[in-house]
């Protein structure tokens, strides 16, 4: 933020607290201000670092002389045994050297994968990992409508326990019939997905709470709506 020519700062808090312009000037002109923004740039306020901290295993995995990309002759030296970020500013080499340079060197090492990583001088510590998973944007199951219900198997255990009532039983339920999924029993604005799509040419897609069960279609309630029995079950959406 001190390295830019103008700043607009908005709040001054977030959510309903916030909407309105604070200050649109230069870092000069807010530091000598009051804001929120201004105490913590200037020391008034500040997010104090933990005096514990996970020590790790003692372990490290090196990664030295990178160069790909706007990488300039990086080194990396990563805790092992504790939960680690790799930040910066947009365009300060992050995937750079996470996704195009180690991970590539990691899979290729643990599962011979065949993806070429960015120019690097040499890496140590490969010994002390046993594998590399990779989690990206992508949805985490075959379709868009993956959860982490769906995804670990326990909304099928769900959908097993609303057949077995005996309201199911009579009226011939089975499993099938509490999925989210299938037409008549979903809401038909958002196809059970909660969201709608609205694509745009030449943006990313837009998702929008469906108007007409305001996301809430792949809740408890639309499932209990075929059973008068009383369940309690937590989804995440």
């Amino acid at each position: 933020m001190e390295e830019a020519d103008f700043l607009v700062d908005i709040g001054p808090k977030a959510g309903i607290h916030g909407g309105a312009i604070v200050q649109a000037c230069s870092v000069k002109e807010v530091l000598a201000g009051d804001s929120i923004t201004a105490k913590y740039l200037n020391g008034k306020l500040k997010i104090e670092i933990p005096s514990i901290r996970r020590k790790g295993n003692g372990k490290f995995l090196e990664l030295k002389g990178a160069t790909g990309n706007n990488l300039k002759n990086t080194d990396l030296k990563i805790p092992l045994g504790v939960f680690t970020c790799i930040t910066g500013v947009s365009g300060s080499g992050k995937s750079s050297l996470i996704n195009h340079t180690l991970y590539p060197i990691l899979n290729a090492h643990f599962f011979n994968g065949v993806k070429k990583p960015l120019p690097y001088k040499s890496i140590k510590g490969l010994e002390h990992l046993d594998k590399v998973i990779e989690i990206d944007q992508s949805p985490i199951g075959r379709t868009p409508r993956s959860n982490p219900a769906t995804y670990t198997g326990i909304f099928s255990e769900i959908r097993e326990l609303y057949a077995i009532t005996n309201e199911a039983k009579i009226r011939g339920y089975k499993a099938g019939r509490f999925s989210f999924n299938v037409s008549g029993r979903r809401c038909e604005t958002c196809k059970g997905g909660g969201l709608r799509v609205m694509e745009r040419n030449f943006l990313p897609d837009v998702y929008v709470e469906g108007e007409t069960c305001q996301g809430k279609d792949t809740t408890v309630k639309r499932l209990r709506s075929d059973t008068k029995e009383k369940t309690s079950m937590i989804f995440w959406k």
